[in-house]
């Protein structure tokens, strides 16, 4: 990762990437669609709910596997396999302690969380179905997500798609067959997701346990360090803060849907149901970029731990690049198609046109979004913690929050667009501000970067001068 062609090196890492969380993110799909057809508008309100919770299952997941693998790539870089290995042991006991403390909460808190998320009615017992079965297979969903981060450290990035790829592979199956075939409902649907992460963390397990592993994984309890648990957590905060805030941008999106809904023609049960949708192709939309960040993130940190900030700049900017190039025809589907993804989750005709005006004002801006993704995800693989989670939480929380509160009240007197229509199109503005915010702070780190290298020529040129007058 220290000579070979960086842009090569992008893609080496970053096309399995970008599959990998493409697969990742038909876990969702999938379910939903199955759910729409089986289940009706009901169950897409019932996951659109549980939506939060997961996001939240996910945020666990990537707080130690993406911190533990920032932290892993940087010591690589820095000559010490040893404190790499460390570093994962320590990560696996972080997701499993993880899923204990999950396990114990769960009973007291799910019900009381997907009634924030707005889960009420006949909406509520079909959320519940389906998170119980969930919340039981975390571990696996930890293993699977979180741990397979490291694959890709180690240099495998095909093997890391390939974890994602047999996970997904038996979602599509089981899927169809507890949820359709064997009228399972949402706990079948809860079973074929859990049966999906077993497969896939067996998958990334073996190679970690395997002899000739290049990274292999001895001795979790032995290797577990309370220090570098914090540094793990510490590296993984922006992307779980992402998640995170993700979580709670979507309760309060709920919440405002079932109020504005119920006043409008929709019905607050149509009004979720189309919002499902609306998530499940975002996701498709903008994962992209979040596998290509993903991708980078090596490739960066290794080199930022090697001090060849060129190289590491270089890889940045393509990254970004790459990210526009594979977003923009994505959204081109969304934009120009949108009927295309109405139909495909069986919501109800009176349903269709809604939703495909809302998929344009939701995901009006993602062509920019790679910037904000991966310029973020630039401080968090450089250990630059503290200014990642800032940046993160622009997007999350500092500004569509408010925007959520804000937009439904004034962009009907400025628009031609509803309560409800405005509370799909604030994240869209969201996108835009968070953006600039980020290419602030990429212009600012560039210009640090430029001073360190400055001064770093000027100590070589010092010593040589200091090594010449020393020559008879």
């Amino acid at each position: 990762m220290g000579t070979e062609g960086t842009f090569k090196l992008l893609l080496e890492f970053s096309v399995p990437a970008v599959a990998g969380v493409l697969v990742q993110m038909l876990y969702n799909v999938i379910d939903a669609v199955y759910v729409g057809h089986a289940v009706g508008a009901d169950g897409l309100a019932a996951t659109t709910v549980a939506n939060p919770t997961m996001t939240a299952l996910v945020a666990v997941a990537m707080l130690v596997g993406v911190g533990g693998n920032a932290l892993a790539a940087i010591k690589l870089g820095e000559r010490r396999k040893d404190v790499a290995e460390r570093v994962m042991g320590t990560s696996l006991v972080l997701l499993l302690g993880a899923a204990a403390l999950l396990w114990a909460a769960a009973p007291l808190t799910l019900e009381p969380v997907l009634r924030c998320s707005g889960a009420d009615g006949a909406v509520l017992p079909l959320a519940l179905d389906f998170m119980a079965v969930i919340i039981a297979g975390c571990p696996l969903q930890f293993i699977s997500f979180g741990m397979n981060n490291f694959i890709r450290t180690a240099g495998r990035p095909n093997r890391a798609l390939g974890s994602m790829l047999v996970g997904t592979a038996s979602n599509v199956v089981l899927g169809y067959l507890f949820i359709v075939v064997l009228d399972g409902g949402m706990r079948g649907a809860g079973l074929a997701t859990v049966c999906s992460w077993g497969v896939s963390a067996a998958f990334v397990m073996q190679f970690f346990l395997k002899k000739d592993s290049p990274l292999p994984l001895v001795g979790p309890l032995r290797s577990f360090r309370p220090r570098m648990a914090l540094r793990i957590c510490a590296l993984g905060m922006a992307p779980a803060v992402a998640e995170l805030g993700w979580a709670v941008s979507s309760m309060i999106i709920n919440n405002l849907l079932v109020s504005y809904g119920s006043a409008d023609d929709l019905g607050s049960d149509g009004a979720l149901a189309i919002m499902r949708v609306l998530s499940a192709v975002g996701m498709f939309t903008f994962m992209p970029s979040m596998g290509i960040a993903m991708g980078a993130q090596p490739i960066i940190g290794y080199n930022y731990g090697a001090r060849s900030f060129r190289r590491m700049k270089r890889a940045l900017v393509q990254a970004i690049v790459l990210g526009v190039v594979v977003t923009t025809p994505l959204w081109a589907t969304v934009v120009f198609a949108p009927d295309m993804y109405a139909h495909l989750f069986g919501l109800p005709e009176r349903y269709l046109d809604e939703t495909a005006w809302a998929l344009v004002l939701y995901l009006m801006f993602i062509p920019i979004l790679p910037v904000q993704i991966i310029g973020s995800n630039y401080f968090d693989a450089t250990g630059q913690a503290v200014k990642a989670t800032v940046l993160t939480l622009t997007r999350q929380i500092l500004f569509l929050i408010p925007l959520l509160l804000v937009c439904p009240i004034a962009l009907p007197h400025l628009l031609p667009v509803t309560p409800l229509e405005s509370v799909w199109l604030a994240p869209s503005l969201s996108d835009i501000t968070s953006t600039l915010i980020v290419s602030g702070f990429l212009a600012a780190e560039w210009r640090r970067l430029g001073r360190i290298r400055l001064a770093a020529e000027s100590d070589e040129r010092s010593s040589g001068e200091r090594a010449g007058k020393r020559l008879p």
